[in-house]
């Protein structure tokens, strides 16, 4: 059986600005395929809005090829063929609609060459989907935020695109709002089966969103893999640090460092067994729901690892006991 060819991808791909001491993405390879939602993570400068961008059309690489549905769109020789061509649907942080274009006719813009009844029906279509019937005659203006982003959504989704870029589209939402908005716009492209980029700098966004997150580090791919793997397996700190508090656990026999979770810690009595690391604790603090126990561990007593405990009320500054590491952690993603 042959084996179906991602839908994007980039070989070896590095872009370079006049202005950058550094290239802005270097010696990419990352494949997005069919029915993928792959969120890009890393700090401001790592590259993945320029591998966005890459993607769109908007910039051409230096090096390297970007494939999009097995076909060379872009190159460091010369080929780049317009965003237009590719297929693409766009969707910015700000949603970036037609102010003077009532709601139906944003969605109805991009849908060039179609015939008047298939147009209708597509827009028609696209305000079922996204839950927006009865606002097909109102101005941006007159729309919610969360509206405005659920209309920017149909409009991108409207000429059926192989490839939806999603560059921050919940960055100037509030936090109740982006959790609900992120919620339907997953739900969306999943029954759709909507292949997707999605360029974040917030955790919560991919974690929640994904089916596979790509970490980037001065435009280096660090790390790739389901939300689960870079959450719970990071391959080092900075991938580490990027969805939230994480404890740096050396093996004392082998020197090993692995990084593991606050809510994956469990405390134990001295007297209770000999599992874990012996550790006092140096502050406790109550969080809520849970506990934040901060310990030093006597294996390495530079370190303070933070845990989160449901039961803290015994433990004090000074207690001694041990700290031991679920093997099969919680499937609990940090939250702001």
């Amino acid at each position: 059986m042959t084996e179906l060819a991602p839908l994007l991808s980039y070989r070896k791909v590095t872009r370079r600005f006049s202005q950058q001491k550094y290239p802005a993405v270097k010696g990419v390879s990352l494949d997005v395929n069919d029915g993928d939602i792959l969120a890009l993570i890393g700090e401001s400068g790592s590259g993945k809005t320029t591998l966005l961008r890459l993607a769109a059309g908007l910039e051409a690489p230096d090096e390297g090829e970007v494939f999009l549905g097995g076909e060379v769109v872009a190159d460091g020789n010369g080929i780049d063929k317009p965003p237009e061509k590719r297929r693409l649907g766009l969707m910015f942080q700000d949603g970036a609609l037609f102010p003077h274009l009532k709601a139906d006719k944003n969605i109805a813009y991009g849908l060039t060459g179609w015939d008047s009844d298939r147009i209708r029906s597509r827009v028609a279509e696209c305000f079922r989907m996204v839950d927006l019937q009865g606002k097909e005659s109102r101005f941006p203006h007159e729309l919610s935020g969360g509206e405005r982003q659920r209309l920017a959504l149909a409009r991108a989704l409207a000429p059926e695109p192989q490839l939806l870029l999603l560059d921050e589209p919940f960055s100037h939402l509030d936090p109740s709002l982006r959790r609900k908005l992120r919620e339907e716009i997953r739900r969306i492209l999943v029954d759709l089966g909507q292949t997707a980029l999605l360029v974040t700098h917030d955790p919560e966004d991919a974690l929640a969103i994904a089916t596979r997150v790509a970490i980037l580090d001065r435009g280096r791919v660090i790390q790739v893999g389901s939300p689960s793997e870079v959450y719970q397996g990071p391959v080092d700190q900075y991938c580490a640090e990027r969805f939230g508090p994480a404890n740096k656990v050396r093996n004392p026999e082998t020197g090993e460092v692995t990084w593991t979770r606050p809510e994956d810690a469990r405390w134990i009595s001295c007297e209770v067994a000999e599992e874990g690391s012996m550790a006092t604790v140096a502050d406790v603090r109550p969080m809520g729901t849970v506990y934040e126990v901060s310990v030093v561990p006597d294996d390495d007593p530079e370190e303070r690892w933070l845990c989160f405990f449901k039961e803290g009320e015994q433990i004090k500054a000074g207690d001694r006991g041990r700290v031991a590491w679920r093997g099969k952690p919680d499937k609990v993603a940090w939250k702001s």
